[in-house]
């Protein structure tokens, strides 16, 4: 993946355009590359983590480090085929934290969460997707840097297509709607009780 480009990249900018000096490459905004398609990104903790869609399996989150190479084209999701290990192998690519395996949810928005308003979500990702209408939360390991097992689902198939996720100041968190206009939504959700 070239360099010349910047497809398929995390671009590190200052808020008056200017490129920071200590990006990787002097005068360059790329701060990774290897990316497909990324829809949601949060920092949070010190941490920049991204969803992504992959193009029919692998929706990917990933923590993204300084000069990482996460490796599309070459490698979709994890390294587990010989040519993607082959690859990662030789060009030190980062795998997600977490895949979709063989399926493809259509990650898209995703917020951390640390409030004491829903202590169930505290230390999650929290993420919605388009094609599978669901809104996840992640937990997060203790340093931040894996999610530990499987995601919680919540209100599949409820509101439709979730494009978006939002978290107030006071930690009540919204959710909005990808649909058809004029039916989209911003609404206000909370955990299911069990």
């Amino acid at each position: 993946m070239s360099n010349n480009s910047i497809n398929g990249k995390i671009l590190r900018i200052n808020l008056d355009g200017t490129i920071p000096e200590d990006n990787p490459t002097a005068g360059s905004p790329i701060w990774s590359k290897g990316h497909r398609n990324p829809q949601g990104m949060v920092y949070a903790n010190g941490k920049l983590y991204v969803s992504s869609h992959g193009p029919n399996i692998e929706d990917e989150i990933n923590l993204i480090v300084q000069s990482g190479n996460y490796g599309w084209p070459n490698v979709n999701g994890p390294c587990d085929t010989p040519s993607e290990i082959t690859f990662c192998n030789a060009n030190s690519t980062i795998q997600p934290i977490f895949s979709s395996g063989n399926v493809t949810w259509a990650f898209c928005g995703l917020d951390y969460y640390n409030s004491d308003t829903y202590p169930r979500w505290k230390n999650n990702l929290l993420m919605v997707s388009l094609k599978n209408q669901t809104f996840y939360s992640f937990k997060l390991s203790e340093d931040r840097n894996t999610i530990v097992g499987q995601p919680t689902l919540y209100y599949t198939n409820q509101f439709g297509r979730l494009r978006d996720i939002a978290i107030s100041p006071t930690g009540k968190v919204y959710i909005c709607t990808n649909n058809v206009s004029p039916s989209d939504k911003i609404i206000e959700i909370t955990p299911v009780v069990d």
